[in-house]
């Protein structure tokens, strides 16, 4: 039996708002326990995926103390996301997904559209497959 994504995806997704500052969105993502969420607007629309490399990546502590201080304004989700988010169908197998994630050389996929988000699946997620 070939293993489909709806066979291994995590159900509950948290999204958080383009707007969320990076200070609330690092709490978010202790609090949740996760490490990494879509980025969703008030319509529900996906726009973005943000995560804790994005963070790092993006900003060290100076260069966002300096960017605060340049602009007057707290550096948000909307700033640091990375717009170009996967989806993918429920009934994708597994190994197209592990396929898909290596070759954009991404974490995450998310299931469904960017109006309806079922689930997503992470690296990890793959990874406990291994086993």
């Amino acid at each position: 039996m070939t293993l489909q994504v709806k066979d291994i995806m995590e159900t509950r997704v948290v999204s958080v708002p383009p707007d969320m500052t990076l200070d609330q969105f690092e709490e978010f993502l202790t609090i949740q326990g996760i490490d990494g969420a879509p980025v969703q607007e008030e319509s529900g629309e996906v726009i973005g995926i943000a995560s804790k490399t994005d963070v790092i990546r993006a900003l060290r502590f100076q260069e966002r103390e300096a960017f605060e201080q340049l602009t007057g304004q707290n550096i948000t989700v909307a700033d640091i996301m990375t717009n170009e988010v996967i989806f993918v169908p429920p009934d994708l197998s597994a190994r197209e997904v592990a396929e898909i994630m290596i070759e954009e050389g991404i974490h995450r996929v998310l299931v469904g559209d960017k109006h309806n988000v079922r689930g997503i699946i992470t690296a990890f997620d793959l990874l406990g497959l291994v086993r």
